[in-house]
């Protein structure tokens, strides 16, 4: 991973870590409901405006962390600007996660730069749109004398299925390496290389393999995910499998998605996880 990456990286986590314009503000001018059933992001976005301005922006969310820190970072982008100029903002947000445009240099687009890896994961691109997407519903419902609005992402057109989006094929059987590691040593190594795409961290130190079972050249894997519908599920389980594969003495490897208990990184990741994700 090169530095730029880290550094993106970092400034997700601390939007995630510490949102800005959090909470609910008690007066607004209009209020907007998002949702994205995909993976499970909710938030409730309320807005006070004076005259063509947008004087306060607060979002209450719950959701993975690339939802909740692009709705931190679009509060900051936003707020004070007049509706013309967010509106802009949001169309030119919207141009580079959808459309490929390049990032334009800017005060108001700093930090948002940092969420431009997630179009590498085009099933995160609706998390990542989910609050800026809320906010236009809000506007537009309030242009028509309305004051609260509701956006559910995926409803305003066709998106892909996620069964199509491909797993990694199983890389052709190699002879089996000597090693002084016991088999579940070499599961453990194995599933330690397997990323977590939102996260960027290994799935087996943040607690996501609930248990592991080995019989001859039979592995099964009980596992979860970050958030219940993760869209990335499908290539967490492709990757442990090639993962796995690649050992040579596995022949077959089973998963099992789990969501009992639900998985909390307080208690199930290990201490360098929590550290790196400012959990104490």
């Amino acid at each position: 991973m090169s530095l730029t990456d880290d550094l993106y990286r970092d400034i997700i986590l601390e939007h995630f870590r510490n949102p800005r314009n959090q909470g609910k503000l008690e007066r607004p001018t209009f209020i907007s409901h998002g949702a994205n059933p995909f993976c499970g992001d909710e938030l409730e976005l309320t807005a006070a405006l004076e005259g063509e301005t947008l004087k306060e922006i607060r979002v209450q969310s719950k959701g993975c962390s690339i939802s909740q820190a692009s709705a931190s970072m679009m509060t900051e982008a936003l707020k004070g600007k007049t509706i013309a100029q967010a509106e802009e903002l949001v169309r030119r947000f919207k141009g580079v996660m959808l459309e490929g445009a390049a990032f334009e240099a800017s005060e108001e687009m700093d930090d948002l730069q940092a969420l431009e890896g997630v179009k590498k994961y085009p099933v995160r691109i609706k998390c990542a749109i989910l609050s800026w997407n809320t906010l236009m519903e809000g506007l537009s419902a309030h242009h028509k004398g309305k004051k609260e609005a509701t956006h559910v992402e995926g409803e305003e057109g066709e998106h892909k299925p996620l069964a199509a989006d491909p797993e990694p094929a199983a890389p052709a059987a190699q002879p089996a390496a000597v090693s002084t590691e016991t088999p579940e040593e070499q599961v453990r190594g194995a599933l330690r290389t397997v990323i977590d795409p939102e996260l960027n961290l290994n799935i087996l130190d943040l607690g996501l393999i609930y248990g592991t079972q080995i019989q001859g050249g039979s592995v099964k894997v009980t596992y979860t995910l970050t958030s219940p519908g993760c869209p990335l599920g499908p290539v967490i389980k492709g990757q442990m499998q090639s993962a796995l594969l690649r050992l040579g003495w596995v022949k077959e490897v089973q998963t099992d998605l789990a969501w009992i208990p639900p998985w909390d990184p307080k208690t199930m990741a290990s201490e360098d996880i929590k550290t790196e994700l400012g959990i104490w």
